[in-house]
């Protein structure tokens, strides 16, 4: 890989100053005049970069090809400033062709028919920091391949503002051209070699293309208006993909032909639309880095890498287990989440204010994917005390989500509830976060947390409407304080189940209606409204025809009904579906026989009961009765005896001591 240069163009730094020397003298003397200030304007024609060029013909200069592309270049000639027109660019080898509508009084420089040699005195001329023809000078340190283009290593400092200027040899001979210093070098300079130069001036480089950059930054707005307000389709010729794809050709367009920092950083940010996008987003933030390498621009590109990243986890959860497309996407998520968390770290090395916070978001999100929910918190903590927004997304908003989630993996389930609350206090959850918070409230056995959670959710959509049974079941768990919310729920619940026709809703549904019927009944049968309380057991049953809990409702209504054979009925269905394991679904058997005075089949099902459950004073008692009616009086005292071992109520307690007497 060719090493990283900083391009001597946007940032301001000190002048080096160069050794005098008299060869030093005629050089300069001879050739300053032909070196000129370059402004690269904005829109405006306010100037937003400098760089230098020099003159090879009457109205013909060089420069670098990302001097050009900077803004509008404008040459200064003392207090006057003329329009430069590109002619032609070279973008593999950085040079650029101008013309100026003037004839310039300089002479040409002259340009060497010879390569450069290590060891050879060389001279820069250039305008660093704006500060004009300043002279520099050193040797060619050597000459370097980089990815199959030569470059010149050279001594003479190369400060920003100097790109685009020659290096001449002490003949005054152009023999390259300054193009920039390697990051993290110390005196480490270099220029494209003249050869390149001449190969630009005889045609050889590529013309450039007419490209306007305020033109096609409005383009790239319209395309994306116009892709966001589409119906989705993957037909060629829809208003969606034709949209698509003007935008992505728009992006690529000024990633290639601009060096515009805030342009690179708008269309960057054009990446995290779409999944098809996000390769030219990460190429013009990849660009930006490379022009401006400041921790804001790094920030950036490792948060299109994390967004890309969370293309392809999309991509694997999708794609069938175990397929090669499975595994390429998994490959393709560890791969960006990677990189993501290398250069956010990098930047957090001297970033401040929302480049850091930017660059902390994406160090927790990088944690997470690799399953370090705990070590990831404290960055999302950091963000969600921030106001960052990035490419139209809340930070803050996603810091929070991911801060319930993580605390919920790493089994901080008192700290989920926490930042949920916040989350949900600043923002509007959605029916899917209500409902995961349902869930976890129900793990912390939390029901009215749970109850009210799985109402947010299905409050909010339609798709969540079954939330409401599950809702129904939560507030059956606080009943009674709660039986009017159980009535509502269940009610919805109901009424949603007849408008839903989704499929995975309906397993929802079919899976929880007859306990939602069962419940209302128990509200109901508490209140006394027998007839609607009878007719959900009857629903319940029909949805669930194994159903005990609804049968023993059944038979506990048909008894405050005095319809008691009916009682009977149901009471057996409720002991036949429940294998006979509930002994208070005996206790209602027996009930049903006591008050047709079936005195044995009530000591029968009263004695199951009492032995089921050692702590059951009502069975003890009961069966006591069912034996005294049966003239058993033997039984009937030891089954008294027994129901008051087993601690009653003082009102029961006297009713005892009388049969005992």
């Amino acid at each position: 890989m060719r090493p990283f240069l900083v391009f001597a163009l946007i940032c301001y730094c000190a002048v080096a100053h160069a050794q005098s020397t008299d060869n030093g003298k005629q050089v300069y003397a001879s050739s300053q005049e032909s070196v000129f200030l370059i402004y690269l304007n904005d829109p405006s024609g306010a100037p937003t970069a400098l760089g230098s060029g020099f003159l090879i013909s009457p109205r013909i200069l060089i420069t670098n090809a990302h001097v050009a592309e900077a803004g509008d270049p404008v040459l200064a000639v003392g207090p006057v400033r003329i329009p430069l027109k590109i002619l032609k660019i070279d973008k593999k080898n950085d040079l650029a062709e101008l013309a100026v509508t003037v004839d310039l009084t300089s002479k040409p420089l002259p340009i060497s028919q010879e390569s450069a040699k290590p060891g050879e005195q060389v001279y820069t001329i250039g305008n660093p920091e704006g500060l004009e023809k300043t002279i520099s000078e050193g040797i060619v340190s050597g000459v370097r391949n980089q990815e199959g283009q030569d470059l010149i290593q050279i001594t003479s400092p190369i400060s920003h503002g100097s790109s685009g200027g020659p290096v001449l040899n002490g003949k005054g001979e152009v023999i390259g051209v300054a193009v920039g210093m390697l990051e993290d070098g110390q005196n480490l300079n270099f220029a494209v070699p003249v050869k390149y130069v001449q190969q630009l001036i005889e045609g050889k480089g590529a013309p450039t293309q007419a490209f306007n950059l305020q033109e096609a930054l409005q383009q790239a707005t319209e395309f994306s208006a116009a892709r966001g307000k589409a119906v989705y389709s993957d037909e060629p010729t829809s208003e969606y993909q034709v949209a698509l794809h003007g935008l992505l050709d728009t992006m690529r367009s000024i990633s290639q032909n601009s060096a515009d920092a805030d342009a690179l950083s708008e269309i960057a940010c054009y990446g995290t639309q779409a999944f098809d996008l996000s390769d030219a987003g990460i190429e013009a933030a990849r660009k930006l880095v490379k022009i401006k390498p400041i921790p804001e621009a790094q920030a950036l590109l490792s948060y299109l890498l994390y967004d890309r990243a969370e293309d392809e986890s999309f991509a694997v959860a999708m794609a069938k287990d175990g397929s090669e497309d499975q595994s390429k996407a998994k490959a393709a998520h560890e791969k960006y989440v990677s990189e993501a968390g290398e250069i956010a770290l990098r930047a957090t090395r001297s970033a401040k204010g929302n480049a850091l916070t930017l660059a902390d978001f994406v160090l927790g999100q990088a944690k997470a994917a690799n399953g370090e929910d705990a070590e990831a918190i404290p960055f999302y903590t950091q963000v969600a005390q921030s106001n960052v927004n990035t490419c139209g997304t809340d930070i803050v908003m996603q810091a929070l989500r991911s801060l319930v989630s993580s605390n919920a993996q790493a089994k901080r389930p008192a700290e989920a509830e926490k930042w949920f609350r916040t989350y949900a206090a600043k923002y509007q959850p959605t029916a899917w976060e209500w409902d995961q918070e349902g869930d976890r409230r129900n793990a912390a056995n939390d029901p009215t947390g749970t109850a009210s959670a799985y109402e947010g959710a299905a409050t909010a959509s339609t798709a969540y409407a079954y939330d409401y049974c599950y809702a129904t079941r939560e507030r059956y768990i606080q009943e009674p304080e709660a039986s009017d919310a159980v009535l509502a729920d269940g009610r919805a619940c109901v009424e949603a189940s007849t408008k839903n026709s989704d499929k995975g809703a309906a397993k929802h549904f079919d899976e929880e209606l007859p306990y939602v019927y069962d419940f209302m009944a128990e509200v109901l049968k508490n209140r006394g409204v027998y007839e609607t309380a009878l007719q959900y057991t009857k629903e319940a049953i029909n949805l669930k025809p194994d159903y005990p809990f609804a049968y023993d409702t059944e038979a506990e209504i048909f008894s405050k009904l005095a319809q008691y054979t009916e009682c009977i009925v149901a009471a057996k269905n409720a002991v036949r579906t429940s294998d006979g394991k509930y002994p208070y679904m005996h206790f209602d058997l027996g009930s049903c026989y006591f008050s047709t005075q079936n005195w044995a089949m009530a000591a029968n099902s009263f004695q199951i009961a009492a032995e089921g459950d050692k702590t059951d004073v009502a069975s003890a008692f009961n069966l006591a009765l069912s034996f005294e009616n049966l003239e058993r009086e033997s039984d009937a005292q030891e089954w008294f005896r027994e129901a008051l071992r087993r601690n009653p109520d003082s009102d029961l307690k006297a009713r005892i001591m009388k049969f005992l007497k």
